[in-house]
This record gives structure tokens, C-alpha cells and sequence, in this order.
């Protein structure tokens, strides 16, 4: 059902599984070993599709999917987990359903927004792969839809806590957002913290430099996945002003999103660069004011000094997303003065990129249970406890007549629809049982 069609609406969802709390254990057991969370509550997922705004800024479609407790008696959490790296337009979590990381998450009591992106899911566009307005505006309407699914469409109370997590460009993807929330909607949405994740932060320095090395990549896709973007959304001209012929009419094709990325790799050279035409390699080289790289420093996202908790994880041996990226970010963010960023080196021990994703992964998701809150009813100024603030704010409410969807629900002891007096007796009795 079409609700209305501006940027974060939602235009429909649809229940694509769930699990109870016995089937969930058994999976991550079978997933995590001995470093399984303990499971808390039942699960269910929903996909859903979204308006939100294209590179172009146009009204277009997103999907994704949202994975949360099914439980009515508890305000929860939520969390928006930006995936990493895919080729193909059904390899994301509208499709697939629960993964590892949403059955931690929501059955440990996190309302888990999970966004397909642009260009993957039910979206038919060429994945805007990094590009940072973009990028940003996928999760964040997503998140804005998620929360009208939540509040209509299901049973779920979330509280006023959010936070953003991803790796690889899932770490682009939650260090864009939590910039842009920061930049343009901190009175709407408030991030309680952010944990961004072995990102290519530093597309024209870091990135570029290592392409130019003229090394083997063990992903060569990487490459003509970000310059076709930068080209496309820039309308920079057509791919034969970049590319020599033989990959300038290859690269669209490769890049339809239905190639899985081992398949395109098998069809690209080992070193990225010979991929590229040697007037574009000189460019790259030689003018700072070349095309790409002008489109590549308006989609890095180290340069703003986060105001809000953020917890940066890299493994120091990452081959394919140089752990220099994070460390830029980190020093321009300490140096100008922020003072709520962590950055978490992961040692040579932890491997390369894919391999310090779960130690990175289940780092934020360890940090996240410290620092996150699962409201009862009565409990009406969301501090974990019931006591006379909770009675006094719930006067005021009754009082003034204006209060939050969390203030109605967690003040709504019996379940009525209204906040009254028998509410004030009712959470005045939950105060001394307590």
C-alpha cells in the first residue's frame, strides 16, 4: 500500500521469515562457536520498499529489510547495519532474509534496519557505488521508513536510541550517514553511536594511490565499480574516454548486477590499472584537477569532525582497504577537535579484510550491547529504572496533552490508548514492586 511518495515513505512490506529463540541459538552456535551471543527473544523479518532520492535527485525506489524481537512488553533499540561489497542485485538482505549479524542483533533485542542500497534489491540503477549523498540518502530514508513500519504495521516499540554500523562499504556507508544526520537531520534522527568499519574513506588519496601502484589487486573490480559510478553520476563523458576499448564495452555488462564479483574478476587484468586508457593513467598521475579525481574528493568523508559518539575498527593488515584510510580520518578528526572517536586497530594476527570482518563485526556488536537500553512499560523517561521521574513526567504529559509515540506507549500501562490517572496508579505500583 502507497502511504504518500516523499523520501523516506514507505511504500509496502512484506514478511519474508522468523525464528523462535531455540532455532536462533542453534544457528549462531552453528555460526559462532563458543563466541555465540545467548539469543533473548524471538525473531522476525519483513522486507520492505521505500522512496528515496537518486544521484540525479529524483523520487525512485529503494529496498530492504528489518529484523526485529517480537516482543510488546519492551521498547527497543535500533540499529541500521550498511553491508559491505556485492555485484549482484539479489545479493542483499530484501532477498536473502537473516544473516549472522541480523540474528545477533535482533535476538539480543535491536530493531535492525538493514538498507539494500541503490542499484541492488528491487532498485534498477547502476549501483552508485561511494557516492556519498547518495549513499547517505538510501539509509537514512530507509531508517525513516522503518520507523513508519514500526509504529503502524507491527507490534514493535523502539525507543529513542540509534546506531549505525557497517564494514567495508558498509563502514563508507555508516561513516556518510552518521556525517549527513550530523550535517542536515540532527533534529530528527539522534545517533547514539556509530561504528564504522574498515571503509574507503579517503577515495582520491589512499584508494587512488594504491590503484596506481601498478600492483596485483586480489579485487580488481573494485576499480572500474567506483569509476563507473564517478562517471555515470558526474556525467563525466562515455567510458571510452577512460577505458581502452576492449573494457569499455565489457564494464556494462559485467556490471548489470547479475555477475557475482569472483566471475567479473575473472574477466578483468590482476593489475586494475591496465584496464584503464594510458592518456587516463597520466591523468590520474599528473593533474590534480583531472575529472576523476575532482569526482573522487567529493565523495571522500574524512574531512568533518564527528560531534557524536564514533567507534572506528580496521585490521592493520587489510590489503584491500589500506587501514590508512581510518587513520586519516581519525587524526583530522582528533586534531579539529572531536572528542567521542575511538579508533580500534585490529592487529596483522586478525588478517586482511575479509578476514578482520567478524573480530570488527562483533567488536561494535559487544560495544553496542554496553551501550544500548531495552525500556519496560512505565519506564516513560527511558532511563532503565521506574521511579517517581517516570510518575512526575507522566502527569506532565496528562497535563499538557503532547507526547512522543515511546511516551505513549511506555506511559500507557493499561493499554487503553489514553494516558490518564489510572496510568499514574499504575506505574506509582510498579515504582514499589520493584
Amino acid at each position: 500500500m502507497i502511504i504518500s511518495q516523499n523520501p523516506g515513505d514507505l511504500i509496502s512490506s512484506e514478511f519474508l521469515d522468523e525464528r523462535n529463540v531455540v532455532e536462533v541459538q542453534v544457528e549462531l552456535d552453528n555460526l559462532f562457536g563458543e563466541y555465540a551471543p545467548i539469543a533473548e527473544f524471538d525473531i522476525s523479518i519483513h522486507k520492505i520498499e521505500y522512496y528515496t532520492i537518486d544521484p540525479f535527485g529524483n523520487l525512485t525506489v529503494a529496498s530492504g529489510a528489518i529484523s526485529f524481537p517480537v516482543n510488546v512488553n519492551f521498547a527497543f533499540p535500533s540499529v541500521s547495519i550498511q553491508h559491505g561489497t556485492v555485484l549482484e542485485r539479489e545479493n542483499v538482505p530484501s532477498q536473502y532474509g537473516f544473516d549472522g549479524y541480523s540474528l545477533c542483533l535482533s535476538s539480543t533485542g535491536f530493531v535492525t534496519i538493514l538498507p539494500d542500497y541503490l542499484g541492488l534489491g528491487e532498485s534498477e540503477l547502476l549501483h552508485p557505488y561511494h557516492h556519498q549523498e547518495s549513499t547517505a540518502n538510501s539509509v537514512i530514508d530507509m531508517i525513516r521508513a522503518s520507523r513508519y513500519f514500526c509504529s503502524n504495521f507491527e507490534d514493535i516499540q523502539t525507543n529513542h536510541q540509534l546506531f549505525l554500523a557497517g564494514y567495508s562499504e558498509g563502514g563508507y556507508a555508516t561513516m556518510v550517514t552518521h556525517k549527513v544526520i550530523e550535517e542536515s537531520y540532527f533534529n530528527e534522527l539522534h545517533i547514539s553511536a556509530s561504528f564504522p568499519m574498515a571503509g574507503a574513506y579517503d577515495l582520491s588519496g589512499v584508494m587512488t594511490d594504491l590503484m596506481l601502484s601498478a600492483q596485483p589487486y586480489p579485487e580488481p573490480f573494485y576499480l572500474p565499480y567506483i569509476l563507473l559510478t564517478m562517471i555515470e553520476y558526474n556525467q563525466l563523458g562515455d567510458l571510452q574516454d577512460f577505458f581502452v576499448e576492449e573494457y569499455a564495452n565489457l564494464l556494462p555488462i559485467l556490471f548489470d548486477g547479475y555477475h557475482s564479483s569472483e566471475y567479473v574478476n575473472n574477466q578483468l587484468p590482476n593489475i586494475p590499472i591496465d584496464m584503464l586508457l594510458p592518456e587516463a593513467v597520466d591523468q590520474f598521475e599528473n593533474n590534480p584537477e583531472y575529472s576523476l579525481i575532482i569526482a573522487l574528493q567529493s565523495n571522500n568523508v574524512w574531512e568533518w569532525i564527528p560531534q557524536l559518539p564514533m567507534y572506528l575498527f580496521h585490521g592493520v593488515a587489510d590489503e584491500l582497504v589500506p587501514v590508512e584510510n581510518s587513520l586519516i580520518a581519525f587524526e583530522y578528526f582528533i586534531q579539529n577537535g572531536a572528542e567521542d572517536v575511538v579508533l580500534e586497530t585490529l592487529p596483522e594476527e586478525y588478517g586482511g579484510h575479509n578476514e578482520a570482518a567478524i573480530p570488527s563485526l562483533f567488536g561494535a556488536f559487544y560495544q553496542m550491547n554496553l551501550l544500548s537500553m531495552i525500556n519496560q512499560k512505565g519506564d516513560v523517561i527511558a532511563d532503565m529504572s521506574i521511579n517517581i521521574l517516570d510518575l512526575t513526567k507522566t502527569i506532565e504529559i496528562i497535563l499538557s496533552g503532547i507526547f512522543s509515540n515511546y511516551e505513549l506507549w511506555s506511559a500507557d500501562i493499561n493499554e487503553d490508548g489514553y494516558i490518564n490517572i489510572a496510568d499514574v496508579l499504575l506505574i506509582k505500583n510498579l515504582m514499589f514492586s520493584e
